[in-house]
């Protein structure tokens, strides 16, 4: 769309799209789901005209599992939702009559709210330009597993689609699937995101749509976008499309792998490798808000193609925490999709921001087999020293432990961050293993 004022853009919107009946308001949580409010298209029209937004209670980024308070949350305080039509949609399956649009959250003098993550990488992105000369480029690879549900007694399981089937594999089984896989490619395009490339990945029913490169926060609306435009289509088609990280212990896990570039955008800026340094050396802590959830850390192993057990790089080694591409282009492994990705891209940008500003030089690497299959002189060797969590509650204290975070992200952020991921950590851990599954995957 052209430059335009919110009621000019919406205008322009709205004589394209005339079916529009709905506009869904989305924000998404410190848990990793996207909240909605759903506002009929003449309220919305009239909303952006009067600049009085639709207002959510700031509790939202307290609640756990189950929409309880976590610790520190209080139910006085709201936020408005201020919707940006940049990323309005007509949502996928809808036959035109729904627009979706990502929100940021604003405070009662309209400033972003201390609680936003959307709001908040916006504002590092920009940092990073202002302070240190640089640009940053994102994109997401989505992997997801295609699953049949099944009910009885009131009771919902989850089925592999298929058994013949492996990476980059066009079995019978697989091109039994290719109405749904291209359809979600046309579904993708209509929503104006254009695939890089797509293809059968290693676990059963599993696929992987990469995304074109893009600003942080467009790069994030993007894979929000799609994500859903994917679960919708599968659903159409009878399926279930889950991010669970690993729904089976013998086959390959799911990721959620983050594409990293930094770009000097003035004379005289830092070696980029220090923004790489700065990532390696707080690995710890980001993966508090990567792998966010208990089953997250089944994908922290050697063997499984994941990013290893130590923070360290390779080049193009899909075995190292961070694969390298090119020289100011590196791959995240370990990262999934119960996370909230803009809080994932904030720490990044947090740690490598730290990195320029000391002027770190990369160590640990270049790792060219598994970390963990190294002896401890050949990692002393390369420099790798720093064991990865191996479970939340391991993170999560690298997290508190880290105070480069607290200063870049807000104490409001940090807060309600650490109370809703050790609320979520109670909550799952009091369900069994199955339990726990079926919860995750029918959520995520």
């Amino acid at each position: 769309m052209s430059s335009l004022d919110p009621v000019a853009r919406w205008g322009e919107y709205a004589t394209k799209n005339p079916k529009i009946q709905f506009v869904w308001l989305r924000f998404m949580s410190h848990k990793g789901t996207i909240l909605t409010r759903i506002v009929p298209q003449a309220r919305f029209a009239s909303m952006l005209q009067t600049g009085k937004h639709i207002s959510v209670p700031k509790a939202a980024f307290y609640l756990d599992p189950s929409d309880v308070l976590a610790e520190g949350g209080s139910p006085s305080g709201k936020m408005s939702l201020q919707p940006d039509l940049t990323t309005i949609r007509s949502q996928a399956g809808s036959n035109g009559t729904r627009a979706v649009v990502m929100c940021d959250c604003l405070e009662a003098d309209g400033s972003p709210a201390a609680l936003c993550p959307r709001s908040r990488l916006q504002g590092l992105t920009s940092k990073l330009d202002q302070e240190l000369g640089f640009s940053a480029l994102v994109g997401f690879e989505v992997e997801v597993i295609f699953l049949r549900p099944e009910t009885e007694n009131g009771k919902t399981q989850y089925q592999p689609v298929n058994q013949t089937h492996c990476w980059s594999s066009m079995t019978v089984d697989d091109q039994d699937l290719l109405g749904l896989i291209e359809a979600i490619a046309h579904g993708l395009a209509e929503a104006g995101i254009t695939l890089e490339h797509f293809h059968a990945e290693a676990a059963q029913g599993q696929w992987e749509f990469v995304l074109p490169p893009a600003t942080p926060v467009e790069a994030v609306d993007m894979l929000i976008e799609a994500r859903e435009t994917i679960r919708s289509i599968a659903h159409a088609h009878g399926l279930h499309a889950t991010l669970h990280p690993r729904i089976s212990p013998v086959q390959a896990g799911t990721g959620a792998h983050v594409h990293l570039s930094v770009e000097k955008t003035r004379e005289g800026s830092r070696d980029p490798e220090s923004f790489f340094a700065g990532i390696i050396d707080h690995m710890p802590a980001i993966l508090a808000f990567s792998l966010p959830q208990v089953d997250s850390y089944q994908r922290v192993a050697t063997g499984t193609w994941s990013g290893g057990e130590y923070a360290c790089w390779g080049w193009e080694n899909k075995e190292a925490a961070l694969r390298r591409i090119e020289y100011a282009h590196f791959e995240l492994k370990l990262c999934d999709g119960f996370a909230n990705p803009y809080l994932v891209l904030s720490a990044l940008l947090t740690a490598g921001m730290t990195g320029l500003h000391q002027c770190l030089l990369l160590q640990a690497g270049d790792c060219t087999k598994s970390s963990g299959d190294l002896t401890s002189e050949e990692r002393e060797a390369l420099g790798i020293r720093v064991k990865l969590p191996k479970t939340l509650d391991e993170s999560l204290a690298a997290l508190e432990g880290d105070p480069i975070f607290q200063s870049s992200l807000g104490p409001a952020i940090m807060e309600s961050y650490l109370a809703v991921k050790k609320a979520e950590a109670r909550f799952f851990k009091a369900l069994d293993v199955d339990d726990r599954k079926s919860w995750l995957i029918a959520r995520y």
